[in-house]
């Protein structure tokens, strides 16, 4: 209980390096399972939550503030030690924001959590009058998918369009792992009108990680070959990626 939210977790056994998961907006811990049993199997103790607001959660108002102190409750109870965090989408942009403010921890990690465009300055390769109704465009699309959802998850889509992602890697302060999937793959959502629209933005999204990772020497970046979900697409490359990162690259993988 935080406060007076229910926040539910799950600590998934093993011994090593303790591991905090944070799944991606609208879905729960369960997204994890896989990838703990590979964590538990290979040195590590995974504890999943589920956010305020998602799966056995209670619903409760979203601000970055208090999914992070959420967090942090779910470390302090469960006894975790300077947890590697790692999260997914939403859970990924939490994972960054907590780099920013816990120096001990050895690695954050955003699992394609990138955001959605917010203004014009954000499609790379569009003159300024394309940039503009691309990003009209993108806007009426996102609002109208918005129709009838629960006020709860817009209201966390608007945090989400708020934050500055790129501002909160500049603040970290231990390792930050940015891990992209192929975002041609979330191009899907979008009708066909505004897959250049997308992609315009995705390169926006390149560019800006490059130039923080030149910037930052506590934030990389990696990419595999999977779409939006590589914990649940691939999740032994992701181990392996962890592995590598985590300085632990000549351990031999098990899959159980």
């Amino acid at each position: 209980m935080i406060g007076d939210v229910p926040i539910v977790a799950e600590d998934h056994g093993g011994q090593g390096k303790d591991v905090l998961l944070l799944h991606g907006g609208g879905r729960t811990r369960r997204d994890w399972d896989v990838m703990a049993r590979l964590l538990a199997g290979n040195g590590f103790r995974p504890v999943s939550m589920d956010l305020r607001g998602h799966g056995e959660s209670g619903q409760a108002p979203w601000s970055w503030r208090e999914a992070l102190a959420d967090v942090a409750a779910v470390a302090e109870e469960y006894g975790l030690h300077r947890p590697v965090v790692v999260g997914h989408s939403l859970g990924g942009m939490v994972a960054a924001l907590w780099a920013g403010e816990h120096p001990e921890c050895p690695l954050a990690v955003n699992l394609d959590g990138h955001g959605n465009p917010t203004r014009p300055g954000q499609f790379s390769g569009l003159d300024d009058a394309m940039a503009a109704r691309a990003c009209r465009e993108m806007t009426a699309f996102l609002e109208e998918m918005g129709r009838g959802l629960p006020e709860s998850f817009l209201q966390v889509m608007r945090e989400i369009d708020a934050l500055d992602l790129f501002a909160a890697y500049r603040a970290a302060r231990c390792p930050v792992l940015v891990v992209s999937g192929d975002a041609t793959a979330f191009a899907a959502v979008f009708p066909d009108h505004l897959v250049p629209a997308w992609n315009a933005y995705c390169a926006w999204v390149r560019r800006q990680l490059e130039e923080v990772t030149r910037e930052s020497r506590l934030v990389r970046e990696a990419r595999l070959p999977t779409g939006h979900d590589p914990h649940l697409e691939d999740p032994e490359a992701l181990l392996r990626l962890l592995l590598d990162h985590l300085g632990d690259s000549r351990r031999e993988v098990r899959i159980r």
